[in-house]
């Protein structure tokens, strides 16, 4: 009997397996390179075409994504002059795909359009041009006395063209109106 018992406890012993999951590949969760206070600036043909700052930069070696925490951007033109400026407090990049995603507190000015947008997350396609967000998440636009908020907003930035998906709130600052409320332009 002493024997039976054994040789199930043995048989049982060796049929049980160790699950540990997956293996984890280290450079999915450590990042290669972590900057804090974090100035970065592109250079093309001697001319300043883009700086980024952040408090925070972690980059990722295994698929070349990158995230900073409170971001601030300015691209410039084939000139030199500022054309883009913005801001947001999370920023993804996955520059294999040239996609970007912005989170919380995106502020963005465009100075050749004179266009101003605030979301609370955008999409970015570098390769298409194109600015998108989800169709529940909300976008104010403001180009010189008209501000323009709604949801489900995409822009091309080929074609110069945005449009949202779902109804609009806005409003417009005719000139009487600053007249009457004694603002100065």
């Amino acid at each position: 009997m002493r024997y039976c018992v054994l040789f199930a406890a043995i048989g049982m012993l060796s049929a049980c397996s160790l699950d540990y999951g997956k293996s984890v590949n280290v450079e999915d969760v450590i990042p290669e390179f972590r900057f804090t206070d974090a100035h970065y600036s592109q250079y093309e043909d001697n001319k300043q075409t883009l700086a980024v700052a952040a408090e925070k930069i972690e980059q990722y070696k295994s698929d070349g994504s990158s995230y900073a925490h409170k971001a601030s951007f300015r691209r410039f033109d084939d000139k030199g002059k500022l054309d883009t400026e913005g801001s947001c407090d999370y920023l993804s990049a996955d520059t294999q795909r040239d996609l970007y995603l912005l989170f919380d507190n995106i502020h963005v000015k465009f100075y050749s359009q004179d266009l101003k947008i605030s979301a609370k997350t955008l999409r970015f396609d570098a390769k298409n041009e194109q600015l998108t967000c989800s169709i529940d998440d909300e976008v104010s636009i403001q180009k010189k006395d008209t501000t323009i908020t709604g949801k489900g907003f995409s822009a091309s930035g080929v074609s110069k063209t945005f449009s949202f998906a779902n109804a609009l709130e806005g409003t417009v600052i005719t000139q009487d109106a600053q007249e009457e409320s004694g603002e100065q332009r």
